[in-house]
């Protein structure tokens, strides 16, 4: 007995020997299969080349037949110009500020795609806001390098707050700001926060029906920039030089046709992303107190949960950075009703003095951004303000995660396709007016779902859609 113990404890350790990788000088870099031939394809839009506030921007994807792309590595790149009016008696230069938190994405209010035969395969309205929030909760280095070469986003992401009450003239500072003079432009590259785009997988583009596209459509001229107070004149901008940068990959003819093959045989090919899609309510001016909200949304699988607030005004408001002047509304405590199921069990507690409980249920349902151990562009002293009125605005968020299984490749969100009751979020908002807007002031709630969606190219009509 003794003897078979000893050789099957051999056996065990000469089964977790390896020769170390320093040592493998016989391996050899294997060639990518099948062999692929990369170019770089500038798309344009086809609609105009000048836009201005509340237009839409349409770039189709013009890609070669048996095509794909590799969105993931797409970007957009547009100029703004400055086209504010001189102002009589102006003291100050004329200068219009990017938001600091979202820099050029502001300028995107509502981002669609539509597939080849004009069916709505992505929307999320106000992707702006959410855009800012993002740019919050990742960590501030990538504020202060990448954001703010390509966005135009504010360098000082930890201690950079957003204007809600009225300018200064030392708001619009290109210390710490990116700024545009009067007559003069600038450049932005941009990359899209969409699931479409942000897929792992390569789109198969070149094998769709008809031509799909993109589609921008921009707020209005007081919403994405801040002026000078003393400003006599309104902010007027255009868009320009509008650019869709996108990889493109052409495969060998026995692999295209293998490809089509394979679709013809009826085949649908799928592949699975994550995407936002954004539910709007209001709160009338003069609330206080213990406040429900009733949202309806049929996602199936839902993820996470956000809800932001606005102060209505602020969104043509020159002297307000309209996209991320977001609210606290004096909230001291909410909790959501998912599918008539109250989540959490005890409400989820906020306050000047209790911000760490509300932080990690946002950070938590958004660590698919990455580690949550390196920190957001969010400190103690700008994420929950005591003065809700005040002249800067909080970066708070309320949220909630739904996946079941997190950091995982299954779809585990919340099924709300099938439920006849509504999203709920429901909260004690302050007293007091100096910390509750929605005391003073109509406030505009958006509440975003960030959900599971897979797409797929039919193989017999060619059509790409979205299942969500």
């Amino acid at each position: 007995m003794s003897q078979e113990i000893g050789q099957s404890g051999m056996e065990f350790a000469q089964d977790l020997t390896e020769v170390p990788s320093v040592l493998r000088y016989s391996d050899i870099l294997k060639v990518g299969s099948p062999l692929a031939d990369l170019q770089y394809h500038t798309l344009i839009p086809s609609n105009g080349s000048t836009f201005s506030p509340q237009q839409q921007i349409r770039i189709p994807f013009n890609v070669p037949t048996d095509a794909f792309c590799n969105l993931k590595g797409a970007y957009i790149k547009m100029k703004v110009n400055n086209t504010t009016a001189t102002a009589s008696g102006a003291t100050t230069p004329g200068k219009i500020a990017l938001d600091p938190q979202a820099g050029i994405g502001a300028v995107i209010d509502t981002w669609r795609i539509h597939s080849g035969t004009g069916a709505l395969i992505e929307e999320v309205q106000h992707y702006n806001a959410i855009y800012a929030l993002m740019s919050n909760l990742t960590p501030s280095q990538h504020t202060q390098s990448s954001l703010n070469i390509q966005d135009g986003a504010s360098e000082g992401a930890l201690t950079q707050q957003s204007v809600c009450g009225a300018g200064s003239a030392g708001v619009v500072d290109e210390s710490t700001r990116v700024s545009i003079l009067r007559t003069e432009s600038a450049t932005f590259t941009h990359i899209p926060m969409s699931g479409f785009f942000q897929s792992d997988r390569l789109c198969p583009l070149g094998f769709a029906t008809g031509t799909a596209y993109v589609e921008i459509t921009l707020p209005s001229a007081s919403t994405p920039f801040i002026s000078d107070n003393d400003e006599a004149s309104s902010i007027a901008w255009t868009i320009s030089n509008v650019e869709l940068h996108v990889p493109v990959l052409r495969m060998s003819s026995e692999f295209n046709n293998s490809f089509r093959q394979l679709l013809a045989s009826g085949l649908p090919i799928n592949w699975h992303s994550q995407s936002f899609h954004n539910v709007q309510t209001n709160i009338a001016s003069g609330t206080g107190g213990s406040t429900t909200l009733t949202m309806a949304t049929r996602k199936r699988s839902v993820k996470s949960v956000i809800t932001l607030f606005r102060k209505s005004a602020d969104l043509t408001d020159d002297n307000v950075d309209s996209v991320s002047a977001r609210k606290s509304l004096g909230i001291s405590e909410y909790h959501y009703s998912v599918g008539g199921l109250r989540m959490p069990s005890k409400n989820i507690a906020c306050s000047t003095t209790d911000k760490g409980e509300v932080y990690a249920n946002l950070v938590g349902c958004l660590s698919n951004l990455g580690n949550i151990y390196s920190g957001t562009g969010m400190n103690r002293d700008t994420f929950y303000l005591a003065a809700d009125n005040g002249n800067v605005a909080d970066k708070i968020a309320y949220a909630l995660d739904l996946e079941a299984y997190g950091h995982s490749d299954v779809q585990s969100g919340k099924n709300l396709a099938n439920q006849g009751l509504p999203l709920v979020f429901e909260a004690n908002l302050g007293s007091a007016d100096s910390a509750n807007q929605a005391k003073t002031a109509d406030i505009l709630v958006d509440c975003y779902l960030l959900h599971d969606v897979v797409y797929s190219l039919d193989g017999v009509s060619g059509n790409i859609s979205a299942n969500a």
